[in-house]
């Protein structure tokens, strides 16, 4: 088989890493940002997904990712002006695939390299620490993903570009058109200092999140349903959050739609769509008003999501932590 992998170093399927050459073209051809940037960054966002449901057994992986496409959040966003988010959201795709089939270099690897490409990997950061934990990942492997990331960074620097986009904390406002609890609350006239509440929250529900999927075991299915469930928590309590931190909620919340093929995973996936549509709508027409709309639609897409994976551990044998 001409493009088997090899057995030591474990490479990644050709297709993969084409699309993140294509991604990260804005960069290396600096002349071609404007007219190839977002046309690669779709193209790669559109490979990445279709790369993780066939690891997923999902079926019709192929219209799956051309849906991806006609998404109104992800066409809007790739209009954004800044880097194409496709950047950092592939890798993280990527090492959520290699995290499904139990390859845990590769996936420390893939997301030490999105990590280095812009903070807002961050916000998946959650689910691989958790699932790090979970399946005892021996702490030998953990430093791939921070020197993965160095390694990005310094090679972006070295290129004169920046790295590790720190746009997504350096707002001085709540909620810079994100669709989240803090876009409503900030034009209330409450007249309360808000950004201690809202970190506090924001690390409360982290440690939550962590300990909880650190004990749980997840099948296939519910694997998907955790992951999307980090990006909407700390995007949706996190300061400074802007519109296009909720990309990549967006799109795992196509594939568990897509995955699951029921009326709830559909439902969700439409009001998390819509929230994100608002905002990035709200940003190029300069109505606060729509954030607002759209952050109701997300806090309600995460509360459906939370409760179907508190819903599932209560029907299995009583969650327990485990002991070494």
């Amino acid at each position: 088989m001409i493009f088997a992998r090899p057995p030591v170093l474990s490479l990644p399927p050709v297709p993969v890493t084409l699309a993140v050459a294509a991604a990260m073209l804005w960069w290396a051809v600096p002349l071609a940002v404007e007219s190839i940037g977002p046309v690669a960054g779709l193209a790669a966002l559109a490979m990445a997904v279709h790369h993780l449901l066939t690891r997923l057994d999902a079926p019709q992986p192929d219209r799956a990712a051309a849906l991806l496409l006609l998404l109104p959040s992800i066409l809007l966003n790739a209009g954004l002006p800044g880097p194409s988010d496709a950047l950092w959201a592939v890798p993280c795709l990527i090492a959520l695939a290699a995290l499904v089939e139990r390859r845990h270099a590769a996936m420390l690897g893939w997301f030490g390299l999105a990590l280095g490409l812009s903070a807002q990997a961050l916000l998946i950061a959650p689910f691989f620490l958790a699932l790090l934990i979970n399946r005892r990942v021996p702490f030998r492997l953990w430093p791939i993903a921070p020197t993965a990331a160095a390694a990005t960074m310094l090679a972006l620097w070295a290129a004169g570009r920046p790295g590790f986009d720190l746009q997504m904390a350096g707002y001085p406002a709540l909620s810079s058109d994100a669709p989240n609890i803090w876009a409503i609350l900030q034009a209330l006239p409450l007249g309360l200092p808000l950004i201690g509440l809202a970190l506090a929250a924001a690390i409360g529900a982290t440690a939550a999140y962590t300990a909880r999927f650190s004990a749980q075991i997840l099948d296939k299915r519910a694997l998907l349903s955790a992951a999307l469930l980090a990006p909407l928590v700390m995007a949706g309590l996190l300061p400074g959050m802007s519109e296009r931190c909720f990309l990549l909620a967006d799109i795992l919340a196509l594939a568990v739609a897509l995955s699951y093929r029921d009326k709830t995973s559909w439902t969700t996936a439409i009001l998390v769509q819509a929230g994100s549509t608002l905002a990035v709508l709200g940003t190029l027409s300069g109505v606060a008003g729509l954030a607002m709309l759209g952050g109701v639609a997300t806090i309600v897409a995460t509360l459906r999501v939370a409760r179907s994976l508190l819903n599932r551990a209560a029907n299995d044998n009583p969650l327990m932590v485990r002991t070494v």
